[in-house]
Formats: C-alpha cells, sequence, structure tokens
C-alpha cells in the first residue's frame, strides 16, 4: 500500500470522518469569534488538504467513469472541497475576509465541476448574486422548493446513518444523498459569496478614498401647526398657542390643493377636470383629508374645557 506524506489509503476514511464531524462542529459553533473557533477552522482544512493530495494522487475520479463505476467508500470524498469551501466561507476575519471568500468560491466550483462530470448536479450559472438574480415572486417559489429538499435530504440522511443494519448499499445512498445535499449548499452559498464579494470591494475603496460614501438625501422637517375648523376656533388657539402657526381647515385645503396643482404642472399634467359634479375631485379629497386629520388630533369637546385638564 502505497504512502503519501506520512498518509496512506487506509487513513483517509479515518481523516474524512474526522473532518466531517468538524465541519458539523463548525456549523454549531456558538463562538464564531473565538481562537477555538479559528484553530478548528484552521486544523480541519489543513486535514482536507491531506485528504485532498492522497485522494488525487490514487484517482478515485476520472472524467471518463460514471457515477456507478466509482467505489461506494470513494464517493464520499467528493465532498472534500466543498467542506473545503465551506470553512473558508466560515473565516470572519474582516481583514482577510474578501480573499477566503475568494478561495471558497474556487473550492465550491471544483467541487460542483466534478458533480456535473458524474451527473448529479446540472450545470448551472455560478456567477449569479442578488443584483443580477434578486428574489422576487418569479423564483420564489424555487427558493422554497430548494429549501425543502435540503431539509429532506438532511433529514434522509440523519435517519439512514442511525440503522443497525447498514449495508454496502445503504451506506452508497447515504453518501450519494450527501453529495446531493452539498450541491445544493454549493450553489447558494456561492449565490451568497457572489453577492458579499462586490460589497466588500466597494466598502474597501471607501476606506481608501476611492468612492464617496453615499450621503443621505436631506428631509424636509414640516413645521408643526394648529389645525382649526373655523375662524373663531383660530382666534382662540392662535391666542393661547402664540409660537404655533394656526390655520383654518379652508386655509389648510387652499395649500394643499395649490401643492397638488404646483406638483401636477411640474409633472407635465394638468389639474383633471371631472365630468359628474358628483364624482369625488381632488378638492374634496384634500378638504376630507384634513377634516380627517384635524379628528385624530383633536378629542371630541377638547376645544371647550376651559383650561381645565
Amino acid at each position: 500500500m502505497s504512502t503519501i506524506g506520512g498518509l496512506t489509503e487506509a487513513t483517509l476514511p479515518e481523516l474524512f470522518a474526522t473532518a466531517r464531524q468538524n465541519v458539523l462542529l463548525v456549523e454549531d459553533h456558538d463562538s464564531r469569534t473565538s481562537d477555538d473557533y479559528k484553530v478548528l477552522i484552521d486544523t480541519t482544512i489543513e486535514t482536507l488538504e491531506r485528504i485532498s493530495v492522497v485522494a488525487a494522487s490514487l484517482h478515485l475520479f476520472s472524467q471518463n467513469e460514471c457515477i456507478d463505476e466509482v467505489s461506494t467508500e470513494s464517493i464520499k470524498f467528493m465532498l472534500t472541497s466543498a467542506f473545503q469551501g465551506f470553512l473558508h466561507q466560515q473565516h470572519y476575519d474582516y481583514e482577510h475576509r474578501r480573499s477566503n471568500l475568494l478561495v471558497a468560491q474556487e473550492y465550491y466550483k471544483d467541487f460542483h465541476h466534478l458533480c456535473e462530470v458524474y451527473q448529479l448536479a446540472q450545470t448551472k450559472e455560478l456567477t449569479l448574486n442578488r443584483m443580477k438574480n434578486p428574489v422576487n415572486n418569479n423564483n420564489r417559489d424555487e427558493k422554497i422548493r430548494r429549501l425543502k429538499q435540503k431539509k429532506e435530504l438532511e433529514e434522509k440522511v440523519a435517519v439512514m446513518e442511525k440503522r443497525s443494519d447498514i449495508d454496502e448499499e445503504v451506506q452508497r445512498e447515504i453518501y450519494l444523498s450527501m453529495v446531493q445535499l452539498w450541491v445544493l449548499r454549493s450553489e447558494d452559498e456561492l449565490y451568497n459569496i457572489n453577492s458579499e464579494i462586490p460589497l466588500l470591494e466597494h466598502m474597501e475603496k471607501m476606506r481608501h478614498g476611492e468612492v464617496a460614501p453615499v450621503q443621505p438625501r436631506p428631509t424636509k422637517v414640516m413645521k408643526p401647526f394648529i389645525l382649526v375648523k373655523s375662524e373663531q376656533q383660530k382666534r382662540v388657539f392662535g391666542a393661547g398657542y402664540p409660537s404655533l402657526p394656526t390655520m383654518t381647515l379652508d386655509e389648510y385645503y387652499d395649500k394643499e390643493l395649490k401643492r397638488i396643482v404646483e406638483q401636477q404642472k411640474n409633472q407635465g399634467k394638468p389639474p383633471p377636470e371631472p365630468e359628474d359634479p358628483d364624482e369625488e375631485t381632488e378638492e374634496g379629497l384634500a378638504k376630507a383629508r384634513a377634516w380627517d386629520e384635524w379628528k385624530d388630533t383633536h378629542k371630541r369637546g377638547w376645544g371647550n374645557r376651559h383650561n381645565r385638564s
């Protein structure tokens, strides 16, 4: 039996089992900025790199064969690149975030290409991101379908691995289901990576002053005023609150109507003239809206309390 880098074909299954267990630990880790988390990722990446070297030297996979010709124990090693992509993606060190994502991107693509060779994955556009293909009503059903499919595969693997009678046929089904699961995951993670990298690049340009940060649009602050129903109320409230402007409903309505007409003029559209005198007009709507706003802010009997609280 050949030995490569201190490893033999017999030790590969043990190393792979350790690597897979560590991937699960990384997924469930509760402190992604701790030293233990970083060490776990780095040591697992190193283990997977050793597995890759030995697997390549053993020529476990070939573009001239189909999946039925691959031995059951060899199928699981197809996941090596997917695991490497996942672990590099889980590095959250901001200074090296972009470089880690680029490495993860390549590993995911290598894995997907290998699965395409064995017809375990369909050839897809792997450069899509949220700008090119945002989630909308046209693809939301597809997203939901993929989520369900991933969940079903996860449950299938979990159930089958608990069986006490795992023969070669069952074991092969487990490995193929794991590969199918990671095909879906790699496609989704590539979408996420493709979306994150441009943001990181833009932020880096901002840090170096190459791109000016987007300035928020100034918001027009509306000055407070008291809306009353009649001229008599205007005199009463105007005397009680001299610091606040007071206007009647009619004045407020006239102001709103002028604003609407001016806005339509700016848009090149003259205000419509309804043919039916009973039809709701902008004038009527503006006046009704003004009255509704007044009622929302003034309780019934509020103006006749004679300065009592």
